[in-house]
């Protein structure tokens, strides 16, 4: 059986799981021992907060096509995130790096499984390659200042 969605039902899906991402890091933030770490968990909540506000607020003159467009919905098994899911930060920083790294690399391939469908019109494609090139810069942000943090 095959699922479509709008784009604006996915969009809604990555603002929650964005948000679960982001609330994840903010509350070991707070319980982890090291100061580095804390640093590194409180700059990567930020990037998802700021993917979560880029998500809400899509180009106005695109927004009725983007979000009202259907597709064919692919579904992204770490839709749910659980504790079990994701890695004690109170690990080293290189772990928790890795985890954010293997976190994004799902979404992109989530993202290109979209853009890969027939029929995803011009606007769709942009919307979702932007999302991949988001993730991509934050992977690059993220394992600079963790180099930067460990080097403290």
């Amino acid at each position: 059986m095959q699922t479509y969605k709008t784009v604006a039902e996915v969009v809604d899906f990555l603002e929650t799981y964005h948000r679960q991402l982001r609330d994840y890091y903010l509350k070991h933030r707070d319980t982890v021992n090291s100061e580095r770490l804390q640093m590194l968990l409180d700059y990567i909540s930020r990037h998802e907060k700021n993917i979560q506000d880029v998500l809400t607020t899509i180009q106005e003159k695109d927004r009725d096509i983007i979000l009202k467009t259907w597709i064919q919905y692919v579904p992204f098994n770490e839709s749910i995130l659980t504790e079990e899911q994701l890695t004690d930060p109170e690990q080293d920083i290189d772990i928790v790096v890795q985890q954010v790294f293997d976190l994004d690399d799902n979404l992109i391939r989530f993202y290109d499984k979209i853009i890969q469908q027939s029929g995803i019109s011009g606007p769709v494609k942009e919307f979702f390659q932007q999302l991949i090139a988001m993730e991509e810069n934050k992977k690059k942000q993220v394992a600079k200042t963790a180099q930067k943090i460990k080097n403290l």
